[in-house]
C-alpha cells in the first residue's frame, strides 16, 4: 500500500513532535510504501540518519519530501510569528505544491501537530484522507487564570472549537476523510458530540525502550519530583510550584522538584519560586540532550505533570517506563495515560482545590516510600503493556486499510 505522510515535525534523536514524527516514519516504513512530507529543516538531520543505516533498513527505500516557507516567513517565526500561524501557513503551502502527488498515494495521511483547528488543506481526488491521531485539548474554564493577561485567548479558542464546523474548508475535510482518529477520549467524546464518526483511541506516542531499573527505598519524607517539558503558560508549573511549597510545609516532608526545559515562562516561574521561597527547593537545569535527560528519569523518584492543556502528554511515558510513579490532574492525554494503579491521579477543579490535592499527593508518595516504588513498578508495567509503539503501528495499519476499503495492508518488502 501506497502512504503519504504529512509529518511536519519529523528529526531523528529529538524529544517531544519531532521524535514522534520521526518514530512514526520508521514504523510505518516496515509496513508500507511510504511517503514523507516534512520541513526543509529537517533535511540535514535525516539524511545523515537513513545514511548510516545498515543496508536494507526499511528508511532507506522512504522518499522524502522537504518543504519550507520563504525566507520572510522564516525570519518572522523566529522573531514572534506563532508556531500555529506559521505550521497553518505551511500547511496551506505543501498542500499546493504536493497536492497532485499526494493524490497518486493510496492514503494521504496528516500526522504530527494534529491539532482539530488545522488538520491540512488536502483537495484530493483519489487518495483516502486519513487524520490523527488528532487533539482538541480544550483548557478548563477552572484554569483560565493561569494564563494572566492572554486568558482571553484560551476562551476564544473554546468558543471557535465550539462552532469548528462552520468553517468551510474544515467542514469539508473532516467528513471528506476516510478516518478520524482521535489522540485521546476527551477528543473522542468532542468529536462524536459534533456529528463526526471518530474510530479507536491511538496516543500519537508510544512507551520507550527503558533500560532495567532498580530504585532504591529512600527514606520516609524525602522526595525527589522531575518535570520535563516546555516551559510556558499552559503546561500549569505555576501549580507545580505552589503544590511544591504547600507540601514543603507540611511536617516531615522534604521534597525537591528539578525541571528540564525551557520557553517563555521561565523568568515569571524563577521568580515565583523565590516569591513562594522555594528557590532552594527548585532547579531549573534548561533543556539537555535526551541522553541526559533519560539519566535523570533514573534519579527522580516522582513525576509531576500540571499541564491543563495538552493532546497527549506523552513524556509521562517516558517516565513511566523508568520506573516513575505519575503525578497528574487526570484528563486529556495523561488521564488516559495513567490509571489509579500507577498515579496519583488529581480531578480538574478550581485553582485552590488542585493545589491542595497535589500537595497532599506529594506527601502521601513522600512518606511512603514502599507505595511509591509499587506505583513505579505498576506504572512501567503499564507503559510497556499498553502503549505499544508495533502495536500502534499495526492498529493504524488496519484502519489504512479500511480507508481504502480492503480488510488489512499488504506489508511493502
Amino acid at each position: 500500500m501506497k502512504v503519504f505522510l504529512s509529518a511536519y515535525a519529523c528529526e531523528p534523536d529529538k524529544g517531544s513532535e519531532p521524535g514522534v514524527g520521526w518514530r512514526w516514519a520508521k514504523g510505518l516504513a516496515e509496513r508500507v510504501d511510504l511517503q514523507v512530507l516534512t520541513r526543509e529543516s529537517n533535511r540535514a538531520s535525516i539524511e545523515r540518519a537513513v545514511q548510516a543505516l545498515p543496508p536494507g533498513d526499511p528508511l532507506k527505500s522512504v522518499t522524502f519530501h522537504y518543504h519550507d516557507l520563504s525566507k520572510p516567513w522564516l525570519w518572522a517565526k523566529r522573531h514572534g510569528l506563532p508556531t500555529l500561524a506559521y505550521y497553518a501557513l505551511w500547511q496551506w503551502s505543501v498542500s499546493r505544491r504536493f497536492g497532485k502527488l499526494a493524490d497518486e498515494a493510496e492514503v494521504v495521511h496528516h500526522l504530527t501537530f494534529c491539532t482539530l483547528l488545522c488538520p491540512g488543506f488536502w483537495k484530493l481526488k483519489k487518495a483516502a484522507f486519513v487524520l490523527g491521531p488528532v487533539g482538541a485539548p480544550l483548557v478548563n474554564p477552572h484554569y483560565f487564570p493561569l494564563f494572566g493577561g492572554k486568558a482571553w485567548i484560551q476562551k476564544l479558542r473554546g468558543r471557535i472549537m465550539d462552532r469548528f464546523l462552520d468553517l468551510p474548508w474544515l467542514r469539508r475535510l473532516l467528513r471528506s476523510a476516510a478516518a478520524v482518529v482521535p489522540a485521546n477520549s476527551e477528543t473522542r467524546d468532542f468529536l462524536i458530540a459534533h456529528g463526526i464518526s471518530a474510530r479507536e483511541v491511538i496516543l500519537d506516542t508510544g512507551s520507550p525502550d527503558a533500560p532495567e531499573f532498580k530504585r532504591h527505598i529512600a527514606k520516609a519524607g524525602a522526595i525527589r519530583l522531575m518535570y520535563a517539558g516546555q516551559l510556558e503558560r499552559r503546561k500549569g508549573l505555576e501549580l507545580a510550584l505552589r503544590a511544591l511549597a504547600r507540601a514543603s510545609g507540611n511536617e516531615g516532608c522534604d521534597a525537591f522538584f528539578d525541571i528540564f526545559g525551557k520557553g517563555p515562562d521561565r523568568s515569571r516561574l524563577t521568580a515565583l519560586a523565590e516569591a513562594l521561597g522555594i528557590t532552594d527547593r527548585v532547579n531549573f537545569h534548561g533543556a539537555v540532550p535526551q541522553a541526559e535527560l533519560m539519566r535523570n528519569f533514573q534519579q527522580a523518584d516522582a513525576f509531576l505533570f500540571t499541564s491543563v492543556r495538552d493532546t497527549s502528554g506523552g513524556v509521562n511515558l517516558e517516565a513511566m517506563a523508568h520506573g516513575l510513579p505519575i503525578i497528574c490532574i487526570a484528563h486529556q492525554g495523561v488521564g488516559d495515560i495513567t490509571d489509579d494503579e500507577c498515579a496519583e491521579r488529581i480531578p480538574a477543579g478550581p485553582i485552590e482545590e488542585t493545589i491542595s490535592r497535589l500537595a497532599d499527593a506529594i506527601s502521601r508518595l513522600a512518606n511512603d516510600p514502599i507505595k511509591r516504588q509499587q506505583i513505579g513498578r505498576a506504572a512501567a508495567s503499564r507503559s510497556i503493556q499498553k502503549f505499544s509503539w508495533e502495536d500502534k503501528f499495526d492498529r493504524m495499519c488496519v484502519h489504512y486499510g479500511q480507508a481504502v476499503g480492503t480488510h488489512g495492508v499488504i506489508p511493502h518488502p
